[in-house]
């Protein structure tokens, strides 16, 4: 499951507005106003991708993407046959941090204002879930490792987000290793992403019998 899902889902309704700056021209094609995250266009195929390994569900690990990010170590991308590539994942490197987290929340927060300096508002969530065991400062690590905290940022058409299509949305999440190690993931959905999913769902079903 990406991971866009299962936050929205926990945190309906939770809602926070901000915006920063930094991130620069390597998410848009500034020169056609057409979303290029990476340097990537929707719809491009496995080939024209040069992915390096199938990892299952349509999803395919690249070798090369031609404007990667410094912070982040390895791309990811969903590519059906007849969508093309429809999502894109980005994953950070990993951070070395304490138990109360700040070196991965620093990370994190660097990462939202470069993405919010080309996307505008976002939606922020940062929050401990009710029931967990995991409560104070210095269990904050603890908290994510388990799954028990979330940080995440969306930037959506609902946050009113500056998306050049056919980018529908772009999602932020921190994740914990260990509980003192950590990184940041960020993905970007294009708007044939729901026709891309159902395809490999088919496909798969398909497959069963």
């Amino acid at each position: 499951m990406k991971c866009a899902g299962l936050a929205a889902t926990l945190v309906a309704g939770l809602v926070t507005f901000a915006a920063s700056t930094g991130y620069g021209q390597q998410i848009a094609n500034t020169a056609t106003s057409e979303a290029t995250p990476f340097g990537l266009r929707q719809g491009m195929s496995v080939e024209q991708l040069g992915a390096a390994a199938n990892v299952g569900g349509g999803m395919y690990k690249l070798t090369f993407v031609p404007m990667p990010h410094p912070d982040l170590e390895f791309y990811v991308a969903q590519v059906s046959p007849r969508s093309g590539l429809c999502y894109i994942k980005g994953v950070g490197r990993q951070v070395r941090t304490s138990t109360y987290g700040t070196e991965l929340q620093s990370q994190f927060e660097s990462m939202r204002s470069q993405i919010s300096a080309t996307y505008g508002p976002y939606r922020n969530v940062d929050m401990l879930l009710s029931d967990s065991i995991w409560s104070g400062p210095r269990n904050w690590m603890a908290a994510l490792a388990d799954r028990q905290r979330l940080l995440f940022a969306q930037w959506t058409k609902e946050t009113r987000a500056n998306l050049s299509p056919p980018l529908a949305s772009v999602f932020l999440n921190a994740n914990a290793k260990t509980n003192e190690s950590g990184y940041v993931v960020v993905e970007y959905y294009f708007d044939n992403e729901p026709e891309c999913q159902q395809e490999i769902d088919a496909a798969s079903a398909a497959a069963l019998f």
